[in-house]
């Protein structure tokens, strides 16, 4: 009985992923943000209307986590709280024109990331995992457990 060494693949997606946020760190620092704030704000725009209690629960986090940034979002006018209708205890949020057009702003630069590797490489998943992770530096070190997955 083998084993597969699924090693590299595992370095590929973690590399390609670092190249594919870093597109939208660079956007939301300089904004003098985290990435942090950019999953909430991106979430609160998907889900207009999302229950704080929610926005945690989807993204696995705890309240402490989450005050200060939701403070800063709501600091910066990007993200409104509102008392539901149905029950006035309950907060929802929302984002504001200002938030939606910074969360737009990011996806756009990370769909225009993902065409030019499209239009580079085709459709072909690990190829475009594989340009993605060609990007970072480290990834050139651990090229070599590819030739683990031929057989």
């Amino acid at each position: 009985m083998s084993t597969y060494n699924n090693d590299y693949e595992h370095l590929l997606f973690y590399f390609a992923y670092k190249t594919f946020i870093h597109t939208a760190d660079e956007i939301i620092e300089k904004k003098g943000m985290s990435r942090q704030h950019h999953r909430f704000l991106f979430f609160i725009d998907k889900v207009p209307g999302i229950t704080i209690k929610d926005l945690l629960k989807s993204m696995e986090i705890s309240k402490q986590g989450s005050h200060q940034t939701l403070k800063k979002l709501k600091d910066e006018g990007l993200v409104i709280e509102k008392k539901s209708q149905t029950d006035g205890r309950v907060k929802e949020l929302f984002v504001t024109d200002k938030g939606h057009h910074l969360v737009t702003e990011i996806n756009q630069a990370q769909n225009d990331l993902l065409q030019s590797i499209k239009g580079k490489v085709g459709n072909n998943w690990n190829a475009m995992m594989e340009e993605l992770a060609s990007k970072r530096p480290g990834f050139q070190e651990v090229k070599y457990l590819k030739g683990d997955l031929e057989e």
